[in-house]
């Protein structure tokens, strides 16, 4: 029996396993090769306050040619969380990135390197100490026109008299800064017979921002009104006022979360001025691809934010802002 011709059919498994390696490698290879190129998107923290941006980037980038890579931190104000994620994904190779930051101060450098490598970069949000450049773009929600819906709002439930606390300063903060100066300039030139009592510092906590309230509420038991300038601190006044089964006191906060609009539905308050995030999302967006394909888009956008009742809340034209829908777009 010639064995010889047994022996030359049979099969080698290690050739087998060699040329399945070298298909798996050539496979691997050419999805790589056809992998679109991806733009970083990096919120700030995880609230509801930048999912309709996500939602708006996602839409944009669609048939554009390019990802989009979404990630953030998991805790509030964790800026190194945020700068990692950054540097991440500058090593990973991004064609550019959207980035609400969570300090301004701490992310200049990050965004510096980013720029540096010529990656179009875009500020939402809140701005950074950078000038804008042919790499480094803004798309900034309206401060003055926050302060001023605000304000306009409060003149006008109280009728043009009364007086006003406001909640949420925080020095560090250029955009509550500038939201508080805008507040205090239209209430002075609008509504002068509103006066503001005080103005109480904030806090990223939400049992301290509570206890602040508290304590403002202890300490001036006859107001009028609250301002509060952030999600935090409405949510903080909301429940203080809510313990202290005070319903006397009208409560105009800021920046948008499900829960701060679910207690607006019930009518336990009074308004909230939110940011247009979708079209901060959409337009940064819109400005990344438009600088990866040779074009000059605006350097800076400034983006008017909406202030939102019990009755206007389901307005169409707001549905975008407050409401998740991740069906796409026509």
């Amino acid at each position: 029996m010639d064995t010889s011709a047994i022996i030359s059919n049979k099969r080698n498994p290690f050739r087998d396993i060699h040329a399945g390696a070298l298909l798996a490698l050539v496979l691997t290879l050419l999805g790589c090769a056809h992998q679109p190129p991806t733009i970083a998107f990096i919120p700030e923290e995880p609230n509801d306050l930048w999912e309709p941006a996500h939602i708006a980037a996602t839409n944009a980038a669609r048939g554009s040619g390019f990802d989009l890579y979404w990630n953030g931190p998991t805790r509030r104000h964790d800026v190194q969380r945020q700068i990692l994620i950054l540097d991440h994904a500058i090593q990973k190779g991004v064609q550019g990135i959207l980035i609400a930051p969570t300090e301004p101060l701490a992310l200049m450098t990050p965004v510096q390197r980013a720029v540096s490598k010529g990656l179009p970069t875009v500020i939402l949000g809140s701005p950074l100490p950078l000038p804008a450049t042919g790499t480094l773009s803004y798309v900034l929600n309206d401060e003055d026109e926050e302060g001023k819906l605000a304000a306009v709002r409060l003149g006008e439930r109280l009728h043009g008299r009364g007086s006003v606390a406001v909640l949420g300063v925080h020095p560090g903060s250029a955009s509550l800064f500038l939201r508080l100066r805008a507040f205090e300039n239209a209430l002075a030139v609008e509504f002068p017979g509103v006066t503001i009592t005080s103005a109480r510092m904030g806090s990223a906590d939400e049992a301290e921002a509570e206890q602040t309230a508290r304590e403002l509420l202890n300490s001036e038991p006859n107001i009028d009104a609250i301002f509060a300038l952030s999600a935090v601190a409405t949510l903080g006044a909301f429940r203080a006022l809510r313990d202290e089964q005070n319903s006397k006191v009208l409560l105009v906060g800021c920046d948008q979360q499900y829960d701060l609009l679910y207690y607006l539905s019930l009518g336990k308050i009074d308004s909230i001025v939110a940011e247009n995030t979708y079209e901060m999302g959409e337009l940064g967006m819109k400005i990344v691809i438009a600088k990866k394909r040779g074009e000059n888009p605006s350097q800076v956008i400034k983006v008017k934010p909406v202030l939102i009742t019990l009755e206007n809340m389901s307005a169409p034209e707001f549905v975008p802002i407050l409401i998740h829908d991740w069906r796409p777009m026509p």
